[in-house]
């Protein structure tokens, strides 16, 4: 029985090599369920072998009429199973949070592209509407606001501060 133990962990193996896979190339919140789904299993299995393994270790240790001690061996070796069989499982809740955390540093990384694209969006519209704010506004006095070319020269304005900054972001190698 201990060892019929093995087909199911190496199915947690693929399982997890697979989210790990996932992670890495798409997370998507089924990858991050996935993810929580195979960490119940793997709790649930490793109770269960950690009581298997408390009997294991009784039986090997307790003088009983209905065992003799010629079973003894076999009882240790079913116990030295179960003992390899906990390490695998623990093995197994490391990758799987190796997983996690890759499943989340993808998440970020992600979100940083974005953040970095929505911040040079910003960035460079800035000019144009500030400049046209100002010079939306019903105010009098404003340099230019009276000259018949007055709409011209504002969107030039906005146009050579749009490129200006361009010109900047692509400099840094922001773009």
């Amino acid at each position: 029985m201990v060892d019929t133990y093995l087909p199911v962990l190496d199915h947690f193996d693929e399982v997890i090599d697979g989210l790990e896979d996932q992670a890495l190339e798409a997370p998507t919140p089924q990858t991050l369920a996935g993810i929580f789904e195979t960490k119940r299993n793997l709790i649930v299995l490793r109770r269960v072998l950690v009581n298997t393994r408390d009997v294991a270790s009784h039986l090997q240790r307790t003088e009983s009429p209905y065992i003799n001690r010629d079973m003894w061996p076999f009882l240790r070796d079913v116990y030295d199973h179960v003992a390899r069989n906990l390490d695998t499982v623990e093995m197994l809740r490391d990758l799987l949070a190796g997983g996690l955390d890759v499943y989340l540093s993808s998440v970020a990384n992600r979100t940083n592209q974005v953040m970095k694209v929505l911040t040079v969006l910003g960035t460079v519209a800035l000019p144009a509407v500030v400049v046209s704010s100002i010079y939306g506004m019903n105010v009098k006095g404003l340099p230019g606001a009276e000259s018949p070319h007055a709409l011209a020269i504002v969107f030039a304005v906005m146009v050579v501060t749009t490129v200006l900054l361009l010109w900047v972001l692509k400099r840094f190698r922001w773009l």
